[in-house]
């Protein structure tokens, strides 16, 4: 019975943790270059149930027989990991200028935070009154060398990073792929931070004009969503029928007659 009670537990622990990375993802369906993230469940260990102390006559002498397996019982599910869906995704039109999408799904700009250089697929870009290129948060985008980038007038963009402004390259984004995205870590604000050292993309197909939007499906999510709360109700009641197996063992079963 207590086995009962600790396996449904469990399940209700990783419906509230997938009900979290659903809200989340939903949260941001319309942050544009966000990633969404999935979740892997899994079973815990199973454990090997035998049977012990049972006698038996042999010879006129009682014996206690061997141990007989009777199988195994799960204990349980979690999460045994939380992964991010770098997909691609689509790529809207806006016209505006300082608005880049990079067309190949490993390229992430590079930006200048408090904390270092971060990582984002979020091209929705500004400039501010110095003519200092940044992102929505502020955060300046650095180009080809590291640098901070400083537009004064109309500009073009092509697709390998190239900043042109009167028909003359100026400098040049700096586009960094890895090798295995999967150790990018989100750190919040649409950014990516990572231990492995990046490469520079040579072509990573700007865009200008254009933004990447998310990889969410909203709809997909918010069924999932229903899925999760439906399953959390299922195991509420297991646990609430657990609960009155106990009391009536308690109340009935282990009384004094």
């Amino acid at each position: 019975m207590i086995r009962g009670l600790y396996t449904a537990a469990s399940g209700m622990m990783l419906q509230m943790v997938r009900q979290d990375v659903t809200a989340n993802n939903l949260a941001n369906v319309s942050s544009s270059g966000y990633k969404k993230d999935n979740i892997i469940a899994g079973a815990f260990s199973e454990m090997l149930l035998n049977r012990w102390g049972e006698n038996q006559e042999i010879g006129g002498r009682i014996v206690k027989k061997p141990a007989a397996k009777i199988g195994r019982i799960g204990t349980g599910a979690g999460v045994v990991d939380i992964f991010t869906d770098f997909s691609i995704g689509n790529l809207t039109k806006t016209d505006n200028s300082t608005d880049l999408a990079i067309g190949k799904p490993d390229g992430y700009f590079a930006v200048e935070t408090p904390e270092g250089e971060k990582f984002t697929r979020s091209g929705e870009f500004k400039l501010d009154y110095d003519g200092l290129l940044t992102t929505n948060q502020g955060y300046p985008v650095l180009d080809y060398y590291n640098n901070y980038i400083y537009i004064d007038g109309e500009f073009t963009v092509d697709s390998a990073g190239n900043i042109i402004l009167d028909g003359e390259p100026v400098t040049r984004l700096r586009i960094v792929g890895f090798e295995n995205p999967r150790n990018l870590t989100k750190s919040g604000d649409n950014l990516f931070s990572s231990d492995e050292e990046g490469f520079l993309l040579e072509n990573p197909e700007i865009v200008q004009g254009y933004v990447e939007k998310s990889n969410v499906n909203a709809v997909k999510e918010m069924v999932t969503l229903i899925s999760v709360v439906r399953a959390y109700e299922s195991l509420q009641k297991v646990v609430q029928a657990e609960d009155e197996t106990v009391k009536v063992a308690v109340d009935q079963v282990g009384s004094v007659l």
